[in-house]
């Protein structure tokens, strides 16, 4: 499984660096449709457990809320007519329907739609293919710590309930690696101003919130019961297999240089 996962990366790196150097609709189109294909999966899983996906209102706020990147004028108005669609669905839907599947159609496509967002507001910043490089470098930094320091020193569980095989000795490993890849990234790239303090500050962070964004999607696993989220990709499963911590780390990264940089 590692040698697939290994593969797979060395595979998909180069590709996903070109389709970031590319820019433009490339950029926009590749995390619109990451967003697409999570959500897809989260349905997926939604229907495993028996709810029932709202799709055509849940991809219209996935949707509306990346590309409120560009734009977020017009937000509330669609989120209105989309509200106005869901309450459609409960009146003359029910009981096929109901208002767990319509709260857990919404949450699925804002949760991945609001967190994407930022993938693209970075396209508007400086350096924007650094920043990303370096918010991709900090999440696969934290996942590469924390599976390796789990696997030879793990003993303490982390969340046994949400995934067992996570320690906080793990914990510990993701958040040194990612410190250490932060500091040798501002070591050798030369973008915008920033001191020591706040590049270990980030590192830090970054790791906590990648755990957190893990952790979170490993709790919908749990609840739709499954062990993946799909299997598009080779040896990690599927987009949220891959990406649920990416998804907690680009937000932290777009404010740092924001207002730290």
């Amino acid at each position: 499984m590692l040698k697939v996962r290994i593969l797979s990366a060395v595979i998909g790196i180069p590709i996903l660096i070109i389709i970031l150097y590319a820019g433009g609709i490339y950029w926009w189109s590749l995390f619109i449709l990451m967003g697409m294909l999570a959500l897809y999966e989260y349905y997926r899983m939604m229907s495993i457990k028996g709810y029932k996906p709202i799709y055509g209102p849940g991809f219209m706020v996935l949707l509306a809320v990346i590309l409120s990147a560009a734009d977020s004028m017009y937000l509330l108005p669609i989120f209105l007519l989309i509200f106005i669609i869901f309450a459609l669905f409960l009146i003359f839907q029910y009981p096929r329907v109901d208002i767990n599947d319509i709260s857990l159609s919404f949450f699925g496509a804002f949760y991945l739609g609001m967190l994407l967002s930022f993938s693209l507001k970075i396209f508007y910043l400086d350096n924007r293919l650094w920043i990303m490089v370096l918010s991709l470098l900090l999440t696969w930094a934290s996942d590469t710590g924390g599976y390796f320091a789990g696997r030879f020193w793990g003993s303490k569980p982390l969340a046994p309930e949400l995934s067992p095989n996570k320690t906080r000795e793990g914990a510990v490993g993701a958040i040194v690696l990612s410190v250490a890849s932060a500091c040798l990234f501002f070591s050798i790239i030369e973008i915008g101003q920033t001191n020591l303090a706040y590049v270990l500050i980030l590192g830090m962070i970054a790791s906590i919130f990648a755990q957190i964004g893990d952790l979170m999607i490993s709790g919908m696993k749990r609840f739709f019961g499954v062990k993946d989220t799909g299997k598009i990709i080779p040896g990690h499963g599927g987009v949220l297999d891959r990406f649920d911590s990416f998804l907690m780390v680009v937000p932290l990264v777009y404010y740092f240089f924001v207002y730290l940089v």
